[in-house]
């Protein structure tokens, strides 16, 4: 994809339309709220499919928020429409030729069936032989796909008003449009647009996950470990980056504040994902202590709680996941955020700026933070 196609998203970004969300809907129950958002992101993401079924639409919507929009925590693009339609079973006619149709419209061209479905055959090998790794900011899936089809006499036509990228629909009942600057370009529109669809089908996510629903995915998507980052030069200072750490001493001040989390799997995920971010894991633990006091197991909803301890994607009760991945979100967020932090500027205020609302949340994290270790090298009784 060329680069100024690229989807940028940004916490602030997510942060304001959340803002606008409650206080547009402030006077209706939070539930209500998530379940008005959820019928519209999937009337939005069931718009942008090929003309396949219902259930089969249902299915790969449900893909496409966990993979696309949590995971990787980006925009959902033609790309990615077209990555997860390939898992399907295209010798289905019912499957096939409605993605055949989409793919003409997507790339503007026209092409005989039982050649489409070669090209796409040999697209889902290479893929499947070489990952991700064939796939390039200038060469995506459906610009490879393209360039097969011309290689074989496909004419294209004109790409003027199609383009290889979907765009990305409005919301025309969430009238916060008049908040935008009238100087505001339309690419910023556009992403502005984006900003509403992706915390929306992160609401719906969460809602989904906190109610039986006839749509979830089963089994549902494993997810993959997250990758170890190199962190940058301007990011946490040596002391906030990952250690090794007592983890039986640490158990043991977790129990002392009567926590779900020294058990598990709740305290390896945790350590996990941050030795996976290369984060101290005292920094993910003394988050969980300033956003839920370590979830005791005197609060009648802990084991919820501790499914996302650390209020990823605003509170545990829109999403409410499991900690292997709430962990590995937050880690990911510390991570981010730390990025291109003034050599002045305290590490935890430097992350507050977009962590959290409150401004003192910083001070609460680093008091923790600080009494954790402090336990750690001074245990009582030593």
């Amino acid at each position: 994809m060329p680069a100024d196609e690229a989807y940028v998203l940004s916490p602030i970004d997510v942060r304001n339309i959340r803002s606008y969300v409650q206080h547009k809907y402030a006077a209706m129950p939070q539930d209500k709220r998530a379940e008005i958002v959820a019928d519209a992101v999937k009337r939005i993401i069931h718009k942008q499919l090929p003309n396949f079924e219902s259930s089969i639409k249902r299915t790969v919507t449900e893909m496409l928020i966990k993979t696309v929009v949590l995971e990787k925590q980006g925009p959902v693009r033609a790309e990615d429409i077209f990555q997860a339609c390939l898992a399907l079973d295209r010798t289905d006619s019912t499957i096939y030729d409605p993605l055949h149709d989409w793919i003409e419209k997507q790339l503007n061209v026209s092409c005989l069936r039982p050649l489409m479905q070669r090209i796409m055959d040999e697209l889902s090998l290479t893929l499947e032989q070489s990952g991700t790794a064939v796939i390039t900011a200038e060469n995506g899936i459906l610009a490879l796909l393209r360039g097969k089809l011309i290689a074989e006499g496909v004419a294209p036509g004109s790409t003027d008003a199609i383009s290889v990228h979907a765009e990305i629909i409005s919301l025309p009942r969430l009238k916060w449009r008049n908040h935008l600057s009238r100087k505001t370009s339309r690419r910023s529109y556009i992403y502005s647009t984006l900003c509403l669809f992706i915390i929306a089908a992160s609401l719906l996510y969460g809602w989904s996950l906190s109610k039986p629903s006839l749509y979830k995915l089963q089994p549902p998507v494993a997810m993959k470990p997250a990758e170890p980052l190199a962190v940058s030069l301007n990011g946490l200072p040596a002391e906030l980056r990952y250690h090794d750490i007592d983890g039986k001493r640490l158990t043991q001040f977790l129990e002392s504040k009567s926590s779900v989390l020294a058990e598990q799997p709740y305290f390896d995920a945790i350590v996990t994902a941050a030795q996976a971010f290369d984060i101290h894991p005292v920094i993910l633990f003394a988050i969980t202590g300033q956003e839920q006091g370590f979830v005791p197991k005197t609060n009648k909803q802990h084991k919820q709680i501790a499914n996302n301890p650390f209020n990823v994607f605003h509170s545990w009760q829109e999403f409410n996941t499991d900690i292997k991945q709430s962990a590995e979100i937050a880690a990911r967020t510390v991570y981010n955020l730390s990025k291109d932090r003034p050599a002045e500027i305290d590490p935890f205020k430097w992350i507050n700026r977009k962590y959290a609302e409150d401004p003192k949340w910083s001070d609460g994290v680093r008091s923790i933070f600080a009494s954790i270790i402090s336990y750690l090298e001074n245990p009582p009784g030593q």
